[in-house]
This record gives C-alpha cells, sequence and structure tokens, in this order.
C-alpha cells in the first residue's frame, strides 16, 4: 500500500504526514492569534491615550481659562490703578503751577535745588 498524504482517516480527516506542514500550520495559527492580541492591545493603548488626551486637554482649558479670567482682573486694576495715577498727576502738575506762580523764586530755587541733588546722585 502507498502512502498517501490525503489519504482519509478513520475519522474523515486528512491525516497529516508531514511534520513540516503540520509545524508550519500551527505557527501559522500562532502568528494569527499573536497578530490578533497584537491589536486588541493596539486598541486598548489607542483608547486608552485618546482618553489621557481629552483630560489632558480638558484640564489645561480650565487652566487657561482660568489665567485668562484673572489676567482680565488684573488688566481691570491696573485700568484703575493708571487712572488714579494720571489723576494724581495732573493734581501735582496744577500744584506745582500754582506754586511757581505764586511763588517763582522759591520754586526756581528748589528746582535748582533738586536739579543739583540729583546731578550729584547720577554722576556717581
Amino acid at each position: 500500500m502507498t502512502e498517501n498524504p490525503t489519504a482519509e482517516t478513520a475519522f474523515g480527516a486528512s491525516a497529516p504526514h508531514d511534520p513540516f506542514q503540520a509545524a508550519k500550520a500551527s505557527a501559522m495559527k500562532a502568528a494569527e492569534e499573536l497578530r490578533a492580541a497584537a491589536a486588541q492591545k493596539a486598541a486598548e493603548f489607542r483608547t486608552a491615550a485618546e482618553s489621557r488626551a481629552q483630560n489632558f486637554r480638558a484640564t489645561a482649558e480650565a487652566r487657561a481659562a482660568d489665567i485668562k479670567e484673572k489676567a482680565g482682573e488684573f488688566r481691570e486694576y491696573a485700568d484703575e490703578t493708571l487712572g488714579e495715577a494720571r489723576e494724581r498727576f495732573a493734581d501735582l502738575r496744577t500744584e506745582a503751577e500754582k506754586f511757581a506762580r505764586e511763588k517763582p523764586l522759591q520754586a526756581l530755587l528748589t528746582a535748582f535745588g533738586i536739579g543739583f541733588i540729583v546731578g550729584n546722585i547720577l554722576r556717581r
């Protein structure tokens, strides 16, 4: 009797007579299982990464909104302070002009004295 690789066994399936074919089939099956497991893990990692990215984005947006709000508050405070400083400068200027008109000699000597002191300080 000759051996036929496609001969039927008693159970109706072909009997694998070549051990290399059996090893190849087993390796192919293992490779498919590994490929499926890798694809599943990749999908899990992608989902986890997307979730973390969304959480990070939400946190960053919330912090940016807080910073923007605080910057707006600071801008309002700076505008108020600048307005007050301008008012004070205008008042001081008015007072200086009034003083210079009432007492011109004293104003001139005061300006000279202040200039002399500032000049000596800056010279050092």
